[in-house]
């Protein structure tokens, strides 16, 4: 009897296994008669086209090592797309209220982390649009 128990625990830890692995899987890129892009993982539906599919690298499993903190990456400037023959105005900005705008907007963002709202993230950038257009 007890040697039933021990057989039938290491049969349920061999069925487990398989459970705490990581399996890559397929990603199909599909693209529906309006043009949007879609990715899932099965294939493409009777309406969709399928642009393309890859298999997918699995995760890797989680580490118990705190992650190395990452150096904060400057902003890139987005800027929006003209259409021919407009032009730019820019109006004289003040540089010391630019930069001090800017610079609270990257304190804050530092201070509050992931956390951040849409609403604080507009709200700043609200703000330094501001200083930075001279207002």
């Amino acid at each position: 009897m007890h040697r039933r128990r021990e057989y039938a625990r290491i049969l349920w830890l061999l069925m487990a296994l398989p459970c705490t692995l990581a399996v890559a899987g397929s990603v199909h890129k599909c693209v529906g008669p309006n043009g949007v892009a879609s990715y899932q993982d099965v294939p493409c539906g009777r309406d969709m086209r399928e642009a393309t599919h890859w298999e997918a690298p699995s995760d890797p499993p989680p580490s118990n090592a705190a992650p190395p903190s990452a150096p904060v990456r400057e902003r890139a400037s987005a800027r929006p797309a003209r259409s021919p023959g407009s032009r730019v105005v820019r109006s004289e900005a003040r540089p010391s209220e630019c930069e001090a705008a800017k610079a609270n907007r990257d304190r804050t963002l530092e201070r509050v982390g992931l956390k951040r709202t849409f609403d604080l993230l507009s709200r700043l950038d609200e703000q330094v649009r501001n200083a930075c257009r001279g207002r």
